[in-house]
């Protein structure tokens, strides 16, 4: 059934086509298994669970994709778990970017999840060392959980099949086509490998659709000898055995001279547009091992890393595989290099990809270039370049005089390779590739209207000092005694610079902590049901993390009664970020790929402060220092017309803005004045709503505030009667000086 012609003149090509064409017999034709010989393995029943625990069950977490994969399959069956490391086996065999070594340790790692793992036999792990055929490319790298979807599916809808259909399929090229094109996946690289391994003689080990049309396209006027057709694969198929006759041997259309004659000015992935960047990245590389590597690297089109410990890895490694790699061959290093370096090795290989912006700066210039290809493990002689990447390098430099501060704190993080998506388009706009809207490190907050102020009953010229507040430092405390607005007001305030949803609101209390607030680990389910632990985000967490992807919007976090919490607990090091917001710290929970981390310029924080649990001259200087603070004060504008204004637009008596100034007058302590939204409800124009607000809300407080003196009648003082007696004795131009606090005859008569 092999033709050795279909090799395409690679040398592992022969052990892997033998192994994959007797996978499909054994698996598909038989039923039976590729690892256990004459144990049924390829049925229904295992398929349906592999569909129930697998595909219907997608985990899309942050784990790798073994640690959710035993997650998964932790109540499949032996025998579908089997088939499951089958399935796997025809994913991997044929593909070059997956390190032979590293294919036989995964393929352990499925069977170790059964209860009743099996061995691998000889034939297998030798297939599966020779390293394969082909390149995979970024869909074997980045889609192996779609991949293994489709190979399931496609296996149901084969056992679907009448047997005879079967039995055609099987030794018909075409008919498992029509198979294999049935299920509708989008997993074209996926079917196409398959194809491959069934039908090594007719189909050839390229999976990429728009190289095999390119290809046809080339070589069909001089060895198709008839018209193209629609079908690519039967067109392929006859080129190449034509070519083959003539070279008499088989040839590889990827090596020279054939190469050249079909994609003769494209050697590597043409970078993605600028518009359409994900990500963008620093990599040091102005001091490694004494030598600048930037003008290197520009001469040579490349980017790299030293890796000059780390032992050849594939660019499809796991982050645990690379992290014990590390551990091992950097022993020699401290604990946090060696969590530093798998960090940054990870990035460069995994999260790095074709179309990213790379940022480098040698000689106080800072170079600009683009991603076009994936990592590669290079031996470098010197030790100062083993993990590479092929790089367009832009001809325009900047100077770092000029950059941004958050440009700068990000280029000058401690480590060789850094996130700077946060900055991508203030990155581009240095690069010249996109229009300035709003300058880097500015605040995009609109000006107050006056619709705002008719809203909140307070003057246009007040809202608008607190906008610039905000725009010279996004940190601002309402502070004032209970019921001056002062949540009211930072809640709508926030609403109208940020949008409702870009509006997050937390309360401090004596309780609360930094876990709470910013990041901390809580209990969480793991594999196999047993209970471990998890860092989870706070509010403030989950806030940067939304402005870090949206720079261009405003987010704003509303801490209610910020002075009930232990500051210096809670904000812990991000204190020093408020104060200093271009530049970055580690945190203290740092996570396995986490960078320094910043406070967005974009992220403004609206705390408000009860003055009746604590006056502003103990909140330490610290605090003091990183909020602007604008009181809320009843006597004082802008509250002092709150209540007037809100009266009038309501339609109310005026009366009670009068009774409420007049109680004001009375009381000494700033901090205890009423403010006026204890009046600003309906209630309180209902019979004897008035009433009822005063011997029940306002009352008390006052009682609070002469706890413990002896002498003070604070009915007889503070009663509505008495202030009404009092209003009534000014209308009439009664000296209200007679009106002593103690009089019993103006005695509250409530």
């Amino acid at each position: 059934m092999i033709a050795d012609q279909a090799s395409m003149n690679r040398p592992s090509a022969i052990t892997v086509e033998h192994l994959g064409r007797r996978l499909v017999e054994v698996g598909l034709g038989q039923g039976a298994s590729l690892l256990t010989p004459g144990k049924r393995i390829w049925t229904k029943e295992n398929l349906a669970e592999l569909e129930r625990d697998y595909v219907a069950r997608p985990d899309l977490g942050e784990r790798n994709f073994f640690d959710k994969l035993a997650s998964q399959l932790s109540t499949t069956s032996a025998g579908a778990v089997q088939l499951f490391a089958e399935l796997f086996i025809m994913n991997v065999l044929p593909i070059v970017n997956l390190g032979g070594p590293l294919k036989v340790q995964q393929l352990k790692t499925i069977l170790r999840i059964s209860d009743h793992p099996v061995d691998i036999p000889d034939d297998v792990t030798t297939a599966l060392m020779k390293g394969g055929v082909y390149h995979g490319g970024q869909a074997f790298n980045n889609y192996r959980w779609q991949q293994l979807v489709y190979l399931i599916q496609f296996s149901q809808a084969f056992f679907e099949l009448p047997e005879a259909k079967r039995a055609d399929a099987l030794n018909e090229p075409l008919e498992l086509r029509t198979v294999a094109q049935s299920v509708k996946t989008g997993q074209s690289a996926q079917r196409q490998s398959l194809l491959y391994l069934a039908f090594p003689d007719f189909y050839l080990p390229i999976v990429s659709s728009a190289h095999r049309r390119q290809i046809r396209d080339a070589f069909a006027p001089e060895f198709l000898h008839r018209p193209p057709s629609a079908d690519v694969d039967v067109d392929l198929h006859e080129i190449y055995i034509n070519v083959v006759s003539i070279e008499d041997g088989p040839i590889d259309f990827y090596l020279p001279p054939w190469a050249a004659m079909w994609r003769p000015s494209a050697p590597s992935p043409t970078p993605t547009p600028t518009d359409q960047v994900q990500h963008a990245w620093k990599v040091y590389g102005s001091n490694v091992a004494g030598t600048d590597m930037v003008p290197i690297w520009r001469a040579k089109g490349t980017v790299s890393l030293a890796a000059k410990f780390l032992r050849p890895i594939d660019a499809d490694i796991s982050r645990e595989d690379l992290k014990g790699f590390v551990e091992e061959d950097y022993r020699a290093s401290g604990y946090a290099t060696r969590q530093e370096k798998a960090d940054e090795f990870y990035s460069f290989v995994a999260r790095m990809h074709p179309g990213d912006l790379v940022v480098t700066v040698s000689q106080g210039k800072v170079h600009f270039g683009t991603v076009t290809g994936d990592a590669e493990y290079v031996q470098s002689s010197d030790g100062r370049s083993n993990l590479r990447r092929p790089i367009k390098w832009e001809s325009r430099t900047q100077s770092n005089i000029d950059l941004p501060l958050e440009v700068v704190s990000r280029l000058n993080a401690q480590s060789e390779v850094a996130d700077l998506t946060g900055q991508i388009d203030t990155l581009r706009e240095l690069m010249g590739q996109r229009r300035v809207s709003v300058p880097a490190t500015g605040l995009n907050i609109p000006d107050a209207d006056a619709e705002l102020a008719r809203r909140l009953h307070v003057p246009q010229e007040w809202l608008q000092e607190c906008v610039e507040l905000l725009r010279d430092r996004p940190q601002l405390i309402f502070y004032g005694p209970p019921g001056t607005g002062k949540t009211y007001i930072a809640k709508e305030l926030a609403r109208y610079l940020a949008g409702e949803s870009n509006v997050k609101i937390v309360q401090f209390h004596p309780a609360y902590s930094y876990e709470d607030f910013f990041e901390g680990y809580r209990p969480a389910q793991q594999v196999g049901g047993q209970i471990g632990f998890e860092l989870r985000p706070g509010p403030l967490r989950t806030l940067v993390d939304r402005a870090v992807d949206n720079p261009e919007a405003v987010y704003v976090l509303i801490i209610d009664e910020i002075n009930r919490g232990n500051l210096a607990k809670i904000f812990g090091e991000l204190y020093f970020l408020l104060e200093y917001r271009d530049e970055s710290i580690d945190l203290l929970y740092g996570s396995d790929n986490s960078d320094p981390f910043m406070l967005p310029r974009n992220v403004i924080v609206i705390g408000t402060m009860n003055t009746a649990d604590r006056s502003i001259a103990l909140v330490d200087s610290a605090m003091r220092r990183r909020f602007a603070f604008l009181p809320l004060h009843p006597s004082e504008s802008p509250t002092n017309e709150i209540l007037r204004s809100w009266l009038r637009a309501q339609n109310r008596p005026l009366e009670v803005a009068d009774i409420i100034d007049e109680l004001n007058t009375r009381i000494d302590d700033e901090d205890f004045k009423i403010g006026p939204s204890y009046v600003m409800r309906p209630a309180v124009f209902e019979p004897n709503g008035l009433e009822r607000v005063w011997r029940t809300a306002i009352l008390p407080v006052l009682e609070e505030l002469h706890y413990g003196e002896r002498g003070v009648d604070v009915h007889g003082r503070y009663g509505l009667q008495a202030i009404r007696r009092r209003l009534s004795a000014k209308a009439n131009a009664i000296d209200p000086a007679s009106d002593s606090d103690t009089d019993d005859d103006i005695a509250d008569a409530d």
